[in-house]
């Protein structure tokens, strides 16, 4: 890149200064900040006469943030040329050429020239649809595209760029443009269809093996018999006690049952009913008991048969080939 020196006397460094520090004293709050810009700007000016945009792009930036001059934007314009961003560089001296008529004539014509310059170097890419790119959407370097720049001259930086294009039914599309300056790059977009998928490559179908668990067996059931059977030993002995307190009762008041007085059959029949009470009560009990103690361990839950279960198939694909899949099995 030829490197042009825009100040070409000491009399425009002056100027340029001139048309800085002033707008600088409104925002300065002591000499030595105004002197600080002053150098700033200076030592801006070396950094780009030595080729060092970079460090010098970052000097004037600073410089602007205290007040943004047309000097000031056409040399940060300048720097992003040096380091190749061609496009950055269009629009900032286009910003300095709208404020150009502040400065004099003189600037204008340069800013002029140098977007003349610039304008002849900056790459352009032309992107075009092709066969089955009719619907595709279509990004550059990442960001998307709308209709409208599409089949237009793009001016971009010179460097690699990537195109992608996607659209259903079709491969996607990927592309990089290597640009170079002064030169027009046209990209045309052509998608494959994509292949219908062969039924004998496709893998076998995923079986999915649900079996249905029976449920718990019921506990509530052996408890309430165990329960009644305890309480019915419990009244066995409860019948037995009675028994031996009337059987002594009697033998105490009527040791002759044949000549005891009518006041004493009630006594006998208790006794009598005790007597057989007991042991069927102390019989239902111990049967209670243990059918309660079968039920609740020795008769185990049944396994489930492999023939009750649910069978489910994932087959790949929908019924009509399109994506997804399809779900099939027996309960």
């Amino acid at each position: 890149m030829k490197l042009t020196f825009w100040f070409r006397s000491l009399s425009a460094l002056a100027l340029a200064l001139a048309t800085l520090l002033p707008s600088t004293t409104a925002f300065a709050q002591s000499p030595a900040e105004l002197k600080k810009a002053r150098a700033q700007f200076q030592r801006a000016i070396e950094l780009e006469q030595a080729g060092n945009f970079s460090e010098a792009i970052s000097q004037f930036r600073e410089v602007g943030q205290v007040k943004m001059t047309p000097h000031v934007r056409f040399h940060i314009a300048f720097c992003e040329e040096g380091l190749g961003r061609l496009v950055t560089a269009l629009g900032g001296y286009e910003l300095a050429q709208s404020e150009a008529d502040q400065v004099g004539s003189d600037f204008k014509a340069e800013v002029d020239a140098a977007m003349t310059q610039l304008k002849e170097r900056i790459p352009k890419l032309v992107i075009e649809r092709g066969a089955g790119a009719d619907a595709a959407a279509v990004q550059l370097d990442g960001v998307d595209l709308g209709a409208s720049s599409i089949g237009v001259e793009m001016p971009l930086d010179p460097g690699p760029h990537s195109v992608v294009a996607n659209a259903p039914g079709y491969k996607q599309f990927t592309t990089t443009a290597e640009l170079k300056e002064r030169e027009v790059t046209r990209v045309v977009l052509e998608l494959e269809v994509l292949p219908e998928p062969d039924p004998a490559a496709a893998p076998p179908p995923k079986e999915i093996v649900v079996i249905r668990q029976e449920p718990p067996p019921d506990r509530l059931v052996p408890y309430v018999i165990g329960g009644a059977g305890i309480a019915a030993l419990i009244g066995s002995g409860v019948f037995f006690v009675l028994k031996q307190t009337t059987e002594a009762e009697l033998e105490k008041n009527c040791p002759n049952p044949k000549q005891c007085s009518t006041e004493y059959e009630d006594t006998h029949d208790r006794l009598t009913f005790y007597y057989y009470a007991a042991p069927i009560a102390a019989g239902v009990g111990v049967a209670a008991v243990g059918v309660a103690v079968y039920m609740l361990y020795f008769q185990k839950p049944k396994k489930p048969a492999p023939t009750k279960a649910a069978r489910l198939a994932v087959v790949p694909g929908g019924p009509t080939g399109l994506l997804g899949a399809t779900v099939t099995g027996t309960f």
